[in-house]
């Protein structure tokens, strides 16, 4: 009887905490061609050049126009390019397969320094991701399945690790406005999450397949990569009411 009232409790517990957790429904408004970048997957948005950066499955990293043009390509390449970040002058790559980040300089994309991260499993189901959290001044690695946040310093040494129970997967994420926002490819989801805990606050769902990378540029619009289909969708700002 007492285990039963027990359950019952956590029960209870779990759905409350559910229940507070925001749900909205979220359309695109476009979406533009990347035929010319084989499997895109992750973008992000610079504000100081306007452009965006855009990584490839096949290990490349692209920088393009307001207009979705490639003004230029790194020459260092990887094998299988999953998550792209930009901090100060400089513009940091996960490469899934082998376990590594990659260092480039923003002005020029020329190779600045490689770090070798940790991570057991699968060779495609590792990081697909990299944002760096601003509110705990740390890298944030995130793998695929079991979604795992993980926690790095600037030169790539872990300091925390985080199971993720709030989608199936988690293909991307992005620092935005002092928010943690976490893209699901199989939820089709962009998920917003306590910074320092990594729980989830709000649901967003996309009519997006297999989404991949997410970004968003200076006006709040939220830009989101299919790599299946090589385009970028457009959205406008993140809804604020049910």
């Amino acid at each position: 009887m007492k285990l039963y009232i027990l359950m019952l409790f956590f029960s209870f517990l779990f759905s409350v905490s559910d229940a507070q957790i925001l749900r909205y429904k979220f359309n695109h408004s476009g979406f533009e061609s990347l035929n010319k970048i084989p499997e895109p997957s992750d973008v992000v948005f610079d504000k100081e050049t306007k452009h965006y950066f855009i990584v490839s499955d096949y290990g490349k990293l692209f920088e393009c126009d307001s207009n979705m043009h490639i003004v230029g390509k790194a020459k260092a390449e990887g094998l299988d390019f999953e998550g792209i970040e930009i901090v100060d002058s400089f513009i940091y790559v996960s490469d899934e397969t082998p376990r590594k980040v990659y260092k480039y300089r923003k002005s020029d994309l020329s190779l600045v320094a490689t770090y070798t991260v940790s991570w057991g499993g699968a060779a495609n189901k590792a990081f697909e991701s990299i944002c760096y959290n601003y509110r705990k001044n740390c890298f944030i690695l995130v793998s695929q399945q079991p979604a795992t946040v993980v926690e790095y310093t600037t030169d790539f040494k872990e300091i925390g690790r985080y199971k993720f129970n709030g989608a199936r997967n988690i293909a991307g994420a992005r620092w935005h406005n002092g928010e943690l926002y976490l893209l699901s490819s199989l939820d089709a989801a962009i998920i917003k999450c306590d910074p320092l805990n990594y729980l989830p606050t709000s649901y967003y769902n996309i009519n997006v397949l297999n989404p991949e990378g997410i970004a968003f540029d200076e006006d709040n619009n939220v830009f989101i990569v299919s790599d299946d289909l090589q385009r970028i969708y457009y959205f406008n700002k993140l809804p604020t009411t049910n």
